[in-house]
């Protein structure tokens, strides 16, 4: 396709990604959250994804996803409850890419669904969820041991020094009312522990790259931000009892009689 014909294609599609397809041409994405993709292709960049089973979770245009794939990953499969055409009908055949998409809910994703994976990308996603906890355990389910998580949402920095998850529903909701879970640091890197994860690390996005992407948060005082969590599945429970309580049985308690 020449540079007329590749313009005109992009024109019939509305673009999430900003996605470079030529040295002068790129998708016409939200650009205000580039930044807090950036870092989190800065994460991706540094593993070693070669032969790798990738899943890219709220995979939108599939910029983690395509970008997985020139690092040589095995295979990558995108889900999104609201596939996105512009990926489907016109990046995927441009980029001559084996990225496969499929239209699913996080909570219908399970085990035998794909089979296991060695990364999982959890981008945006994770703060649109009113039920954090269970989406984190089933991704946890379809991961290898070993095996690399990388989470980019919009968190919380109030009481850093506690687990604190913050849960508005409608208006009150700093972003807008889909946006119901706001982790801080502390919560989420102690929920994941509590999943059997080991933290790598965790980063905030340059808060002077955020300025645009932050500018619509409602609520003034309100300290939200975006950043990027990595941890490893160790495939070890801190507290096996414990486990089996909350997904599986009381023992815990009865034990005790």
């Amino acid at each position: 396709m020449d540079e007329g014909e590749i313009r005109a294609a992009m024109g019939r599609y509305k673009f999430y990604h900003t996605i470079k397809l030529t040295d002068s041409i790129s998708t016409d994405g939200y650009a205000s959250f580039v930044p807090a993709q950036d870092l989190c292709k800065n994460y991706l960049r540094s593993l070693d994804i070669s032969g790798q089973r990738v899943l890219d979770i709220g995979c939108r245009d599939g910029l983690f996803s395509f970008f997985a794939e020139s690092m040589g990953a095995a295979e990558v499969i995108g889900i999104d409850n609201d596939l996105s055409m512009a990926a489907t009908e016109f990046l995927i055949p441009y980029f001559k890419s084996k990225v496969k998409m499929v239209e699913m809910n996080l909570y219908d994703l399970k085990p035998d669904t794909f089979g296991l994976f060695d990364v999982i990308i959890f981008p945006g996603v994770l703060y649109h969820l009113r039920y954090p906890f269970w989406g984190l355990k089933v991704i946890r389910d379809v991961m290898n041991v070993g095996g690399h998580l990388l989470i980019e949402t919009a968190t919380w920095r109030g009481h850093p020094n506690k687990a604190m998850l913050f849960c508005p529903t409608g208006e009150e909701s700093p972003y807008e009312p889909t946006s119901c879970t706001f982790f801080n640091r502390k919560g989420l890197s102690d929920t994941l522990e509590s999943l059997g994860f080991e933290m790598v690390s965790a980063e905030y996005v340059r808060r002077s790259a955020l300025r645009k992407a932050l500018a619509f948060v409602r609520r003034r005082g309100m300290t939200i931000t975006r950043a990027v969590f990595h941890a490893t599945l160790s495939g070890r429970d801190k507290d096996v009892s414990v486990k089996r309580y909350w997904d599986e049985t009381h023992e815990y308690h009865s034990g005790d009689r």
